[in-house]
């Protein structure tokens, strides 16, 4: 299980751990990202709508031209950022194209209420419109946060105290309302992320123990018939190749009745580990059941995957495991043949490991080695 204290979340609302925190944006947008791109394309247009306001509020040709140009560069942007996130591979950086969108519609925003010769109440309610749709779009919170300030700062500073019919009194009263309204949305946007993030913690939990053995930690049977299936699709589809092997802890029945239930598991696990320390971390290890353990060999000939096996033999006959001192297993080898389904590959390997059994244990019996000879000339060390 791993340390909670790990993905503690942060004011902001995002896990303190990067990697964890990188690995929730990832999720995160790949499940916007469908709907990101008719959002842009909504508000490019609604942004252009306005056009329509600014023809009876803008006396000068000069000036409604400029904004006629800004508003139909953003319509432009807007579809290009719809087109462009149907193409995205690498949903970690999708926050970068929102944010870099946002602030491409907040410039421009600025940038046309400064043509408008008189200011009215309205203008305020347009602020606020423009500062819910930034807490409404899918972001990192601190993007978000950052991009509010960013609007609000221009907008009190150069054009707010323009407003006709306005003092000093109402004025600082309207910053008040905004602050609040600033401070709720925040809260709100930490309650949603925190709680996003809790359910992603809770999903991701479930999904290791769906795919794990709660014994030893490593892939369970139900997973490795995936990628075994997975991996004969596409052997079979493209020509690659891929070995297995099938082990099983000899005499384990002798060690549960001398030394108990508690330390037969307790063998199991070290085991486990032992194997992970010498497969390579393309290899897939799967507890199949019971004393028996699976390894799925990418990319590895049978004569290559013979040679890897008889390591992981040695070295599991080498170790020391606590009261049980030494253990021994045996195993069965083969590598998948052109057209062949798991099913079939499965009932071989386990022909196999039975063969090894009779051949005195403690053996790696292949189709390539079927009397059960040992790889001597291994350079191997522990």
């Amino acid at each position: 299980m791993e340390d909670s204290r790990k993905f503690d979340i942060s004011f902001l609302g995002e896990f303190k751990n990067k990697a964890i925190e990188s690995e929730f944006i990832e999720y995160d947008m790949r499940r916007y990202a469908k709907v990101l791109g008719p959002i842009a394309l909504i508000f490019g247009t609604i942004y252009m709508m306005f056009l329509i306001a600014d023809y009876f509020a803008i006396d000068s040709p000069y000036a409604f031209t400029i904004i006629l140009v800004i508003r139909s560069l953003f319509l432009v942007v807007s579809v290009v950022v719809s087109l462009a996130i149907k193409k995205v591979n690498n949903y970690i950086n999708l926050p970068y194209m929102i944010t870099a969108y946002e602030i491409l519609a907040i410039i421009g925003f600025v940038v046309i209420i400064g043509f408008y010769e008189s200011h009215t109440v309205l203008l305020f309610f347009s602020v606020t419109v423009l500062t819910l749709a930034i807490y409404i779009m899918p972001n990192r919170p601190i993007y978000s946060q950052f991009i509010v300030i960013f609007l609000s700062m221009p907008f009190f500073m150069f054009h707010a105290k323009n407003i006709e019919g306005i003092d000093t009194t109402v004025f600082l009263k309207i910053i008040a309302y905004y602050l609040i309204m600033i401070i709720y949305c925040s809260i709100g946007a930490y309650l949603t992320n925190f709680y996003k993030r809790k359910q992603f913690l809770d999903r991701r939990e479930l999904l290791r123990v769906s795919v794990t053995d709660p014994l030893t930690g490593i892939y369970n049977r139900a997973k490795f018939n995936e990628e075994i299936s997975q991996w004969t699709d596409n052997c079979n589809r493209y020509e690659n190749i891929f070995s297995l092997v099938m082990l099983d802890i000899d005499d384990f029945k002798k060690i549960n009745d001398r030394y108990g239930h508690i330390i037969g598991d307790s063998v199991i696990q070290n085991l486990a580990t032992t194997i992970q320390k010498v497969i390579r971390h393309t290899d897939i290890l799967a507890r199949w059941g019971g004393e028996e353990f699976v390894i799925l060999l990418p990319n590895t000939e049978i004569n290559q995957a013979l040679e890897m096996t008889e390591r992981i033999r040695i070295c599991i006959e080498k170790s020391k495991y606590h009261k049980v001192e030494n253990i021994t297993c045996s195993f069965g080898l083969v590598a998948h043949r052109k057209n062949e389904d798991s099913e079939s590959l499965l009932c071989r390997v386990d022909k196999l490991l039975y063969d090894a059994k009779n051949c005195g244990k403690n053996v790696v019996v292949s189709e390539a080695n079927k009397i059960g000879e040992r790889v001597l000339e291994i350079d191997f060390q522990i």
